[in-house]
């Protein structure tokens, strides 16, 4: 998790980031996401979301109500799906590229400007971490190699 200063979300100018990446495995279902939870309050419990997967190795999924995209976006150049459902309580939005992002450069802002600006997301909402990993479902041997990541908020 990237510490970060917690802001409103309609407070934040950009998100800007670098992440470069490979996976190695065996018989790996994965995701290699960006992580944004959001709360109402600072220091808030998480009530949402925004997984931004640059991978999605495989065929794992994102959460989702119904299985299938509300929408499909063009953002930091590339084509994203994207899907909405509930975690407990959170409400969560998935971004899954429609094809692997090995070297993602571009601003995480454009993706909470989709969703605060055309699917409900409240810009009132507080960014209270950022974090870029792994989810390795199943599978062996999984490793994350990363030679370049970069995130910064202005």
């Amino acid at each position: 998790m990237t510490k970060i200063t917690q802001k409103a979300l309609s407070s934040i100018k950009s998100l800007p980031s670098v992440w470069k990446w490979s996976y190695a495995g065996d018989d790996l279902i994965a995701n290699v996401s960006y992580d944004l939870f959001t709360s109402s309050k600072a220091g808030g419990d998480p009530e949402y979301e925004i997984m931004i997967w640059v991978g999605a190795l495989g065929g794992a999924g994102p959460i989702s109500a119904t299985g299938s995209p509300i929408a499909t976006v063009t953002l930091a150049g590339n084509s994203w799906k994207l899907y909405n459902g509930k975690n407990g309580q959170m409400n969560v939005f998935s971004f899954v590229a429609e094809k692997q992002i090995n070297s993602f450069n571009g601003d995480l802002m454009e993706f909470v400007k989709e969703v605060t600006g055309k699917h409900g997301m409240p810009s009132s909402q507080i960014l209270t971490s950022v974090g870029a990993g792994t989810e390795p479902f199943s599978g062996s041997k999984a490793k994350l190699s990363v030679t370049e990541y970069s995130l910064s908020m202005s």
